[in-house]
């Protein structure tokens, strides 16, 4: 008897410890904004954070960005690596807000790094000329100047086309950032940045984070893309932009642009057909003519008549856990928030 109850014991262990190896999540990616440049009712401009390894690493800083990162509970004074896919102002509109506010209301002391293209250090002096009056007059012994210091590093032009056609070489990108976490296995976080077409957003970039044989990788702005079906093979989760209009807008002269720099839904299903991703997610969605839920299902339709893998409708504040298994969690309730005031409350 006693034999079967240490046996019992044992399996009861062992499967727990399976149970938690299998939920072990190795990223988190959480979807912050996911609107172009379009106002919406519910959706923040473009913005994507990775929790990997430790890091929190974000990827362009539309508008509403700080507002989303305290909506999702991010720690916003450890979010100070950021990679830019390109310089359209809906990517970087909320960048100065979180360079600048966390520093005085909330303490962050810690540099700010920033990957981005050709111009992204010109776009960093205008930022410090822009608030050039907070700068110098809100620096105090609370609040020191040095800490304003924001590193660029920009990233190469590309040399190869950037859009290439069937025969034309593939990107292999740029490796950009590669760090160790602090497990005894010491895994290494890589990011790659590797060009994208998008016409008169160019140069742009699309990223892949690889970490402990996982696999995420952002589209970045871009219609139809060989490097992006490169880069997202077999990847655990690609985040995809789309672009879908009504009838009354698709025949327009100035649409006929904009849907040339942009995935329509059914060039999305082509790359993810090629690409076989355990996930396929869609931000920085483009809808034209097509208002609200009923052209959020409009994409899906059209994307999921040729593609039927796994494919979901971002929205702002959603999360994809990604381990063992890909997980999709809906964005929280956020009506109990605190609000997020001051350093530290002086009875703590």
């Amino acid at each position: 008897m006693k034999w079967h109850i240490f046996i019992m014991t044992v399996l009861m262990v062992c499967s727990h410890s399976l149970l938690a190896q299998s939920d072990k999540v190795d990223m988190r990616v959480i979807l912050l904004g996911t609107s172009g440049p379009e106002m919406s009712p519910d959706r923040s401009g473009y913005a994507t954070l990775i929790e990997v390894g430790g890091k929190k690493l974000l990827f362009d800083a539309g508008r509403g960005v700080l507002q989303r990162l305290y909506e999702s509970e991010v720690d916003i004074k450890k979010v100070t690596t950021v990679f830019l896919t390109h310089l359209h102002n809906d990517h970087i509109e909320g960048l100065a807000s979180l360079w600048i506010t966390p520093w005085f209301l909330l303490g962050r002391t810690e540099q700010m790094k920033i990957w981005g293209p050709v111009g992204t250090l010109k776009m960093r002096d205008g930022m410090r000329t822009m608030y050039g009056h907070d700068v110098q007059n809100r620096s105090d012994e609370h609040n020191k100047k040095e800490s304003l210091d924001l590193k660029v590093i920009e990233i190469e032009n590309p040399k190869e086309n950037v859009c290439p056609k069937k025969g034309d070489p593939i990107s292999l990108g740029q490796e950009l950032y590669k760090e160790k976490d602090n497990t005894p296995a010491a895994h290494e976080i890589k990011v790659t940045a590797f060009p994208v077409c998008h016409a008169d957003g160019n140069p742009a970039f699309g990223y892949s984070i690889t970490y402990n044989n996982r696999k995420v990788v952002l589209s970045g702005d871009t219609t139809y893309s060989r490097n992006v079906v490169h880069h997202g093979m077999n990847a655990d989760l690609i985040v995809h932009n789309v672009i879908a209009t009504g009838k009354d807008f698709s025949h327009t002269p100035e649409m006929q642009i904009i849907l040339g720099k942009l995935t329509t839904p059914e060039q999305a299903a082509d790359v993810f057909k090629e690409a076989k991703p355990k996930m396929a997610v869609f931000s920085h969605i483009v809808k034209k003519g097509l208002p609200g839920a009923e052209g959020d299902k409009e994409i899906m339709k059209r994307t999921q008549e040729t593609y039927k893998g796994p494919l979901e409708m971002g929205v702002d504040r959603m999360i994809i856990d990604i381990g063992s298994q890909v997980r999709v969690i809906k964005p929280k309730v956020i009506s109990d928030l605190t609000d997020l005031d001051f350093k530290k409350h002086p009875d703590k």
